[in-house]
């Protein structure tokens, strides 16, 4: 209702100021009268600055020296005061219909809304005045008060410089330079949306515009088709007049609108890109991210998605690497969520790293490592969440989800039922062997220790970025009590001792089996204790940044034959 006051406003301000002009300019449509006084007194100078000439003269025509020339108003003003009451007839016109729009408005919403009838009947009220309003073209009669309004306008701008041009010609130069631009950026606007379908400027008279390109075009084609039959012209060329032929005539009966909404309506990469960008950028709520984020993986496996890479370039990689990892962070931080919400979006973030830029499930887990190890290490429902990842196409990205799953079997205190699941799935065990490792100690945790450690030692193929790795995971599964152990774990234990002893001594100081030695020592100094196999140089008071650590030198060999597995003695 406010814009509607306000254009109302405007529309009588616009009449007030042509009102104004066209009563300046109406007396040039007729006779002034100061004009026949004026020639009535030059006549009486004449006769009195020369009376016998004057005198002659009567004598002989009286009736032609008072007689003045007929009044013929000024071509120019007759076009000018034509153009602005005209202008000035639309515009209260314009007003009108505002007015008569208003009531309609209002009579139908009164109408169709009652407020003591069932909604039944208030439905079959709406239909039956929906339909009047479709078959009487109300929509055409909105349409036309900006028509008209704008026609008005037109009129009022020639007339002004008709005007002008015959009143002072600076001042029309002046204005006839700027209704000139005003002209061409309305052209403009007008068939702006015939060549860019989403143009969001539009003017009434666009439909009109885009209707006349269309017919001209296709009348062109026609013609241009004809002449191609009929000369020796390639059949590829007479064909492709044929196809813009039917795009013009689609133009012709769908309109501008439905032809828009067609061009909409097709795959575009671009468009994706954007519209990704503006949803994400929209939500702040963790709900709506995560539903967000859930759908991403079955939108670029959508058949709708005609190129994810093009998407994936308008969706700008920084800005959804920044979203993905806040709203990881924050999930994994907070203590409002429940652990399985946690395991849910931590997986449904992982899912959609993996369908937009895969290498981002390998930075996240690995974030996990370095920053969020404390936020997950009581979570079953996220370690059995990353299981799915142990076995990844990606062996780096696996031995992340595999570290991770590890520190959890390792600090988790409550070891029930889902506990068990976790390990038995982790490790490769049987129920019977789990139940076995159970009543020996420490057992599951010391074959969690050597199921880790091996996976380390065979990605890590002589490349020392895994020691980092080691140090992040090795002091947390390797915190346990190695007395009481089951036999058979002890003795693989040591064989893989002996197994990263030799891989230290191939690769020297500070390599990533020296970094697994250093942290896994003092297993290997309680198991060994009062041996010859245990170690001399140092203790389990050593510090892990002594520098005598760093040696391979300083690790020895299991040698005791009853601590040999029968992997190594083979």
């Amino acid at each position: 209702m406010p814009s509607r006051i306000e254009s109302d406003l405007q529309t009588g301000l616009f009449s007030a100021a042509v009102a104004t002009l066209v009563a300046l300019s109406l007396p040039d449509l007729k006779p002034n009268p100061q004009d026949i006084s004026a020639f009535h007194l030059e006549k009486i100078h004449q006769l009195l600055a020369d009376p016998n000439a004057s005198r002659a003269s009567t004598d002989s025509t009286p009736s032609t020296l008072a007689k003045q020339s007929p009044f013929s108003p000024p071509r120019y003003a007759v076009w000018v005061n034509s153009l602005w009451c005209l202008s000035l007839a639309i515009s209260l016109t314009c007003a009108l219909l505002a007015t008569l729009l208003q009531q309609w408005a209002r009579r139908y919403t009164r109408i169709t809304q009652p407020p003591r009838y069932k909604p039944h009947n208030r439905a079959r009220i709406r239909a039956f005045f929906s339909d009047g309003v479709e078959n009487l073209h109300l929509p055409a009669a909105v349409e036309t008060l900006p028509t008209l309004i704008h026609i008005s306008l037109f009129l009022f701008f020639v007339g002004l410089l008709i005007y002008l041009f015959n009143t002072n010609l600076t001042v029309f130069i002046s204005v006839a330079c700027y209704v000139g631009f005003f002209a061409a950026a309305y052209a403009y606007i007008t068939f702006m949306p015939i060549f860019r379908n989403n143009s969001p400027y539009y003017t009434p008279l666009s439909s009109s515009a885009w209707l006349l390109y269309a017919v001209l075009s296709y009348a062109i084609l026609q013609l241009l088709q004809v002449v191609t039959f009929l000369t020796p012209f390639a059949s590829a060329t007479w064909k492709n007049f044929g196809d813009g032929k039917d795009r013009y005539c689609r133009w012709m009966s769908q309109g501008m609108e439905k032809t828009v909404q067609e061009a909409a309506s097709k795959p575009s990469s671009d468009l994706d890109g954007h519209i990704l960008k503006w949803t994400l950028d929209a939500l702040d709520d963790d709900d709506e991210l995560e539903q967000f984020f859930e759908g991403i993986p079955g939108f670029f496996n959508s058949k709708l998605v005609d190129n994810p890479q093009s998407i994936l370039d308008g969706l700008q990689r920084w800005s959804f690497v920044d979203a993905l990892s806040r709203f990881m962070d924050q999930t994994l931080a907070s203590n409002l969520v429940t652990g399985a919400i946690k395991s849910r979006r931590l997986i449904t973030c992982l899912n959609a790293a993996d369908a937009t830029f895969p290498h981002l499930v390998r930075d996240n887990l690995r974030d996990i490592l370095s920053e969020r190890l404390h936020d997950v290490q009581q979570s079953i429902d996220i370690a059995r969440s990353l299981r799915i990842w142990g076995d990844n196409r990606d062996r780096e990205t696996g031995l992340y989800a595999q570290g991770v799953v590890a520190v959890i079997i390792a600090t988790v205190r409550k070891r029930d039922n889902r506990w068990f699941a976790l390990a038995m799935d982790q490790l490769g065990l049987s129920r019977i062997v789990l139940q076995d490792y159970v009543a020996h100690g420490d057992s599951v945790l010391l074959a969690n220790l050597i199921h880790i450690t091996r996976k380390i030692l065979r990605t890590f193929d002589g490349d020392n970025y895994w020691a980092s790795f080691s140090t992040r995971i090795l002091p947390y599964v390797s915190d346990f009590d190695i007395q009481h152990t089951h036999l058979r774990l002890q003795h693989d234990f040591c064989a893989l001792w002996n197994e990263v002893v030799q891989e230290a001594k191939k690769n020297g100081s500070d390599s990533t089996p020296i970094y697994i030695l250093r942290y896994i020592r003092h297993i290997y100094i309680a198991l060994h204790q009062g041996t010859d196999a245990a170690p001399t140089v140092f203790s389990t008071t050593t510090a892990d940044h002594d520098d005598i650590l760093s040696h391979f030198s300083s690790y020895p060999q299991c040698n005791i034959e009853g601590h040999r597995s029968s992997r190594e003695a083979t």
